[in-house]
């Protein structure tokens, strides 16, 4: 089993430092995990100094920036993303994925607590615990969410029609 995490276009240095840790690296390998991969943005130096202390049996290896995560995204089990709409769209349309959300609450007036509140609130993802984010990839691995809908270009046209006016 394997995990990807991302923090997106920018950093998000907490994260990055929680989830290579080596508390939380060991207490992947004690659920089974065998691979971590973190897109790390502008935190690359908690990436960097923590994985140079950890020297357990996990593979971590990351990267600040590529043209595209979605192969990383189909790679992992469990997906451990800042709570951002663009990385919770990708994994979700994908089939199987488990969706760990973290909230940043230092970017724009907290925005992305309502996003994940409301994902978590339809079982599609679970928000997880930066102070314990080995609970919560515990947690996930057990739990069974609700398939996330597909796509309706349809539905959001006739929408924005109704709001502009058109119809």
């Amino acid at each position: 089993m394997s995990v990807f995490i991302t923090v997106g276009s920018t950093g998000f240095d907490e994260l990055i430092e929680a989830a290579t840790s080596t508390s939380f690296l060991s207490a992947l390998e004690t659920l089974g995990l065998t691979r971590i991969t973190v897109q790390y943005g502008t935190s690359a130096v908690p990436f960097q100094r923590n994985k140079e202390v950890y020297r357990g049996n996990l593979t971590v290896s990351g990267y600040a920036y590529k043209p595209s995560i979605t192969e990383d995204i189909e790679e992992a089990d469990i997906v451990i993303s800042h709570a951002g709409s663009g990385t919770m769209i990708q994994t979700l349309r994908l089939p199987n994925k488990r969706l760990i959300m973290v909230v940043n609450s230092t970017l724009m007036d907290n925005h992305q607590l309502e996003l994940a509140s409301a994902m978590a609130e339809k079982n599609y993802c679970l928000i997880g615990d930066i102070s314990d984010l080995a609970s919560s990839v515990q947690l996930a691995s057990t739990m069974t969410f609700n398939k996330f809908p597909a796509a309706s270009p349809q539905k959001f046209a006739a929408l924005v029609d109704h709001h502009m006016n058109f119809v």
